[in-house]
């Protein structure tokens, strides 16, 4: 350190500070979501194998609604397509999805599935699909503020021009980058996303020209 052998950190200060944590809320919240499916995908195998078949996407408004209610075929059946479209109108849902109710309880009366169902078997359904409405809110919410702080920055509107870059790319490559204008020289940028390139090449072998992978894996990420 005497002979200046060190790097300083940087460390994002006002709306950059707030749009790093906020772009680490939305990661977490996005896992945690894709966790949730996973289980719910495991529990749906067991009580209704033919579930993807009857309901399309498992993470849709439709399909958690009534799985809230129940995934158990029998009980579908019991309900009928009248009994799911109450269920999605109750819901204050509009759409399609009305018109795939019949294929649903037919797709429950022809089950393989499980048939002696515990309550906790019931309740793990109903608590996944809970969850996953829960965890989308809240992702909902805080890409709502991401995208207002992303606004507040004074370049943001010329980015935004670029044909294919949207509030959501432009928020993450923000939230990693920090201020573009603390940088004197575009190498630096490449530098810090790990996309600088480095020949492979050892004695006579000259490989494979290819970035280094070096810099922060989720600026990488969103540049991609």
């Amino acid at each position: 350190m005497k002979d200046g052998n060190y790097g300083m950190p940087y460390l994002p200060e006002n709306v950059y500070a707030d749009m790093r944590r906020l772009s680490m809320f939305r990661d977490q919240l996005t896992e945690d979501g894709i966790r949730n499916i996973n289980r719910l995908h495991r529990e749906l195998k067991i009580y209704f194998p033919e579930y993807m078949a009857a309901f399309g996407k498992i993470d849709g408004a439709f399909t958690l609604e009534v799985l809230k209610v129940t995934a158990i075929p029998s009980e579908i059946k019991a309900l009928g397509a009248e009994g799911l479209k109450n269920i999605w109108h109750n819901a204050k849902l509009r759409g399609l999805g009305y018109s795939r109710a019949g294929e649903i309880v037919s797709y429950a009366e022809k089950s393989v599935g499980l048939t002696d169902v515990t309550d906790v078997g019931r309740e793990a359904v109903r608590w996944y699909a809970e969850q996953i409405l829960k965890l989308d809110g809240q992702l909902a919410s805080v890409e709502s503020v991401l995208h207002r702080k992303c606004r507040e920055i004074p370049y943001a509107e010329n980015i935004l021009a670029i044909n294919g870059v949207g509030e959501n790319i432009l928020s993450g490559i923000l939230a990693e980058m920090g201020d573009v204008s603390r940088f004197d020289d575009v190498k630096e940028i490449q530098k810090l996303s790990g996309m600088g390139l480095v020949s492979c090449s050892s004695g006579k072998h000259k490989g494979q020209t290819k970035i280094s992978h070096r810099g922060r894996k989720r600026l990488r990420y969103w540049l991609f």
